[in-house]
């Protein structure tokens, strides 16, 4: 089954807010330093200002971490030189090995399952007709079933006009839900009994070569269906890394972020970044899917 990135979007942070809570004073200035030596070029301003199709972009980062100082800044430019551009930012724990262990999946029946406050869970739920989210609410008292059947109903006009919609965004939508809620019951759906473990998982997904690197970038259409993953770094910084790890054998660490790149080195990574968000935005100009949605064919 498809990973849905749809609530994780939902509830990631814009650049400005996600550095004001995950990062500390340091960080905040590394981040800054790089964001103030980017340059965009006129040609890739003029690219980024022809984009036609809404892009979410959702990044895997930790603000400690000195492969996001040397990359985040640049998307961050990015989203600021085209509308289009929806760009948050989900945080990954430093010591994820430590907030790993608690991340266990737990069964919605054991004692460990989530319940909404005030509202012990029952089996009462058992036969509602609905998807396994809306038993998730009404176990917790959040819901009742006929609430879950008006929103069933709405969401299959929806999907019957071509959209992509979820359960768990028409239950909010109508007011029958928080976003909240409906994020917690999505974390629950999956086994976890917090949003913190549910983040955990997230970045278990956004794996590379075996381990939750950053950054990850997930770029999603405008319906929410995914079109790529990339990170964590560019062709040239790994060549540049295997350059000095061959000739000095000083390992694989991730760099520092104490020194901003060369100029020459942030520009070619710039240009290399950029076009992951070029390819997708032809990705989604040339779909007839999108192009059906916008009345276009």
């Amino acid at each position: 089954m498809p990973f849905d990135f749809r609530s994780v979007f939902q509830r990631a942070l814009p650049y400005d807010d996600f550095l004001q809570t995950h990062g500390t004073e340091e960080n905040r200035a590394r981040w800054k330093q790089v964001y103030d030596s980017v340059s965009i070029t006129e040609d890739q301003a003029q690219l980024l200002a022809s984009f036609r199709r809404k892009m979410s972009v959702l990044c895997l980062a930790g603000p400690w971490c000195g492969d996001c100082v040397n990359a985040c800044p640049i998307f961050q430019r990015f989203a600021e030189h085209s509308l289009l551009i929806d760009l948050r930012f989900i945080n990954r724990e430093k010591d994820f090995e430590a907030a790993a262990r608690g991340a266990a999946p737990v069964s919605l029946s054991t004692p460990n399952s989530p319940a909404a406050p005030g509202a012990p869970a029952t089996d009462a739920a058992d036969d509602i007709r609905s998807r396994p989210i809306g038993k998730i609410l009404v176990k917790w008292g959040i819901l009742t079933p006929e609430r879950i059947d008006k929103a069933l109903l709405l969401q299959e006009e929806q999907k019957a006009k071509g959209l992509n919609v979820k359960i768990g965004d028409v239950l909010t939508e109508m007011g029958f839900i928080t976003p909240v809620q409906r994020d917690q019951a999505l974390a629950a759906q999956s086994g976890y009994s917090t949003l913190g473990l549910w983040d955990v998982a997230v970045a278990k997904e956004l794996s590379i070569c075996g381990a939750p690197r950053v950054p990850v970038l997930v770029f999603l259409s405008e319906d929410w269906f995914e079109c790529e993953r990339f990170g964590e770094r560019t062709l040239h910084t790994y060549r540049e890394k295997a350059r000095k790890h061959f000739s000095t054998l000083e390992g694989a660490a991730c760099p520092t972020g104490l020194i901003v790149p060369d100029k020459n080195v942030l520009a070619t990574s710039t240009a290399e970044w950029l076009e992951h968000f070029e390819r997708v935005q032809w990705m989604l100009l040339t779909s007839p899917r999108l192009a059906k949605l916008h009345g276009e064919i």
